[in-house]
C-alpha cells in the first residue's frame, strides 16, 4: 500500500466521496477560504484574549492569584471543542464560541506569565509564528510530508502525552506534584522542546488535511472545520512555547 493509498483509506479523505459535489458545481472547500476562516478564528481569539488579560490584576506586592473562573471557562472551551470535533458541520458556530472561551482563558494565562517573566508573551508569540511559518515552508517545499508512518507516530505520541498530563492532573487532586516534566530542570526543558516539536508535526497534519479536503472537493462548510483544527493546534503550540520560555528563564 502506498502512502497516498494509506492516507485516503478513510472515506473522509477519498476524492470519490465528493464526486457528486464537484459534478453539481456546488461550492467546495478551498485553501484560501480555509486560510481566511482561520484568520477569523484567530482575530476572535485575540480579541477575547485581550479581555482575559485585563481581568488579571496583580496585588500591591506584584503577585497575581489564579482566577477561579478560568477553570470553568476552560471546561466550557473544551466542551465546545469536542462538539466541533464530533459535529464538524457546526464549526462555524461552535468553533467561534470555542475561540471566545479559549481566547479569554489564554489571555488570563498569558497575563500571569507576563507578571512573572517580563516580555515572555511577545517572545512566545514571535516563536509560535516562526514555527508556523517554518513548518508551512517545509511542507510546501516537500521537505516534510504527512506519510502514514508520521501520522501513526504522531498519534501514538499524542496518546502518551495526554495520558501523562492526565496522570499529573489526577495526582494533583491528591496534593501530589507529579508533573516532573514542568520543572525548570534540564529534563523539563528537553521534554518541553520535544512537545513543541510534536505540536509542529501536528501542524503538518493540519496542512495535509486542508490540502486533501480541498483536492477532494469537500463542501464549503468544511473550511470552518479545517480552520478550527489549525487554530486548535496553534493554541496548543503557543501554550507549550510559553511554558518552554518560562522554564528556560526560570533557570
Amino acid at each position: 500500500m502506498t502512502t497516498d493509498q494509506h492516507q485516503t483509506g478513510n472515506p473522509a479523505f477519498n476524492p470519490a466521496a465528493y464526486t457528486a459535489v464537484r459534478d453539481s458545481r456546488a461550492a467546495t472547500m478551498t485553501v484560501p477560504g480555509t486560510a481566511f476562516k482561520a484568520l477569523v478564528y484567530t482575530a476572535v481569539l485575540v480579541a477575547a484574549a485581550v479581555g482575559g488579560w485585563t481581568s488579571v490584576t496583580p496585588d500591591p506586592s506584584g503577585r497575581v492569584v489564579w482566577p477561579g473562573w478560568t477553570w470553568w471557562v476552560g471546561l466550557a472551551a473544551f466542551a465546545f471543542a469536542m462538539i466541533t470535533v464530533v459535529k464538524p458541520q457546526t464549526a462555524a458556530i461552535t468553533g467561534l464560541v470555542y475561540a471566545i472561551l479559549q481566547g479569554t482563558m489564554l489571555g488570563a494565562i498569558s497575563a500571569i506569565y507576563e507578571v512573572r517573566f517580563d516580555g515572555v508573551v511577545v517572545q512566545a508569540v514571535i516563536l509560535t509564528i516562526a514555527v508556523l511559518v517554518g513548518t508551512l515552508v517545509l511542507y510546501l517545499l516537500g521537505l516534510v510530508r504527512a506519510t502514514g508512518r508520521l501520522v501513526r507516530g504522531v498519534i501514538v505520541a499524542m496518546t502518551g502525552l495526554v495520558l501523562l498530563y492526565l496522570f499529573g492532573w489526577i495526582m494533583s487532586l491528591f496534593g501530589v506534584d507529579a508533573a516532573f516534566w514542568a520543572r525548570p530542570t534540564s529534563f523539563g526543558i528537553f521534554f518541553s522542546i520535544v512537545v513543541v516539536g510534536l505540536a509542529a508535526l501536528n501542524l503538518v497534519l493540519d496542512f495535509d488535511m486542508i490540502r486533501r479536503f480541498s483536492e477532494a472537493g469537500a463542501p464549503r462548510n468544511m473550511e470552518w472545520y479545517a480552520a478550527f483544527g489549525l487554530v486548535l493546534t496553534l493554541v496548543w503550540l503557543y501554550l507549550e512555547v510559553l511554558r518552554l520560555i518560562a522554564l528556560t528563564r526560570s533557570r
